[in-house]
């Protein structure tokens, strides 16, 4: 029984499961222009998933997901739904806009997906569109 025990624990480790998160990056643009200061989501799939990643693009569309909880760099690996959203201005900007400026298909309709690998990535790029 100890024996199965610590080939449970072994297989866990080495698949990435309590091995702690793995680094993911990408880029994120829409109409094929870098999309700047939008948060992006990733919550874990799954029946014993726990925490999820976040991140935030910069002037490139480049960002680093760090977890929700103890705020980790990476992501569980396994697959995610993903959520990407940008709100801009207040009712005291000059545009007046106020509200999302990424399609709902993205955010509070998204069916994105990524799939974490156990070595994590820096290709966890997504291609939006109007």
């Amino acid at each position: 029984m100890r024996r199965l025990l610590v080939v449970a624990a072994v297989s866990l480790l080495a698949t990435g499961c309590a091995g702690g998160p793995a680094a993911v990056s990408g880029v994120v643009t829409l109409d094929g222009k870098p999309v700047e200061g939008a948060t992006v989501t990733f919550s874990p799939e799954g029946p014993n998933s726990v925490g999820g990643s976040y991140g935030k693009t910069g002037p490139d569309g480049r960002y680093t997901l760090s977890t929700v909880a103890g705020d980790k760099p990476g992501a569980a690996v396994g697959k995610h739904r993903v959520s990407i959203s940008l709100s801009k201005g207040n009712a005291k900007s000059p545009e007046g806009a106020v509200g999302e400026l990424i399609p709902a298909k993205y955010n509070a309709n998204s069916d994105l997906t990524f799939e974490v690998p156990a070595g994590g990535t820096d290709k966890a790029d997504f291609t939006l569109t109007k």
